[in-house]
């Protein structure tokens, strides 16, 4: 395969759909844990963490590159995601197939920190952040 193919094309699409796809499978994974008795805390770790990654699709807060540098990374993502796949606790059909599809996901974004031809979406560029910076308070 030819990766310089790829630096041509523009897959913030594909990121957007992959994160979505994430957050949602860990939202769901986690509110079906908060049912399981022992695993209670880690359900609400597990809604909390795919809530943040929704909502960074559609707003990346001043403080989200301070307090949460690793998102903003294929490899700090991808680290995070691998971390989610395997939280999520496999005593249903629907939680291990989740779970693997996050890894996996977590590990296709390791990957492609080595491909030098693909560039992190808009959201995950730190430089595209305006931190406290409103386009008003620019004299």
């Amino acid at each position: 395969m030819n990766l310089d193919s790829v630096s041509g094309l523009d897959l913030n699409g594909a990121f957007r759909i992959a994160n979505l796809l994430v957050a949602g499978l860990s939202v769901l994974s986690g509110l079906s844990q908060l049912f399981s008795g022992l695993y209670f805390v880690i359900g609400l770790y597990l809604i909390a963490f795919g809530s943040v990654i929704g909502l960074l699709e559609f707003r990346v807060p001043a403080e989200a590159y301070a307090y949460g540098s690793f998102l903003f990374s294929f490899i700090g993502r991808g680290v995070f995601y691998t971390f989610i796949g395997a939280s999520i606790n496999g005593a249903s059909a629907f939680r291990i197939i989740a779970g693997l599809i996050v890894f996996v996901v977590g590990l296709g974004y390791i990957a492609l920190e080595a491909v030098p031809s693909v560039s992190p979406p808009e959201n995950m560029n730190p430089e595209g952040i305006s931190i406290g910076v409103n386009d008003e308070d620019i004299i």
